[in-house]
């Protein structure tokens, strides 16, 4: 009879297979954790917003809530467009900044997702999947560092 330490893994699966299954319920945890937070910050924004009847860069009268809906051109300081201005917006408590944070933190929950995916792929000595979650990595950072230069 074999014995079993780990309830979750089967009966006499390899060490390699439970650290596979270990990495799996870290990522979807992680997962998760970036969804929820993230909803939580965007409901609380709305709910801000709904509440004080302001983005926190200009007021939302019935005229003004179908502009802030869809995009259209802006002004300088109507709302935040850099992370930077995001964060000070965020914690200014600035309805739409809240906002917009939760949606950078829906975003960067797959970017985190790849880097713990790396650091896992690394710590089990796995240099093939290593290098392309790096290459992965890379792309993904390479392209919100060029569309943060062009946009």
């Amino acid at each position: 009879m074999t014995h079993n330490p780990d309830p979750q893994s089967p009966a006499g699966a390899p060490p390699c297979a439970n650290k596979l299954i270990d990495m799996e319920l870290v990522i979807s945890r992680l997962l998760r954790f970036g969804v929820y937070t993230s909803s939580a910050v965007i409901l609380a924004g709305v709910l801000m917003m709904i509440v004080t009847r302001s983005t926190g860069y200009s007021a939302v009268g019935s005229y003004h809530f179908a502009n802030v809906m869809r995009y259209h051109a802006h002004t300088a300081g109507e709302f935040p467009i850099t992370v930077p201005e995001v964060i000070r917006g965020a914690l200014r408590l600035k309805p739409f900044a809240v906002i917009m944070l939760g949606a950078l933190l829906l975003i960067a929950t797959p970017v985190l997702r790849v880097a713990v995916s790396l650091v896992a792929f690394a710590l089990e000595g796995d240099r093939a999947y290593a290098l392309i979650t790096l290459y992965v990595l890379v792309v993904l950072l390479v392209s919100f560092l060029m569309g943060s230069a062009l946009g």
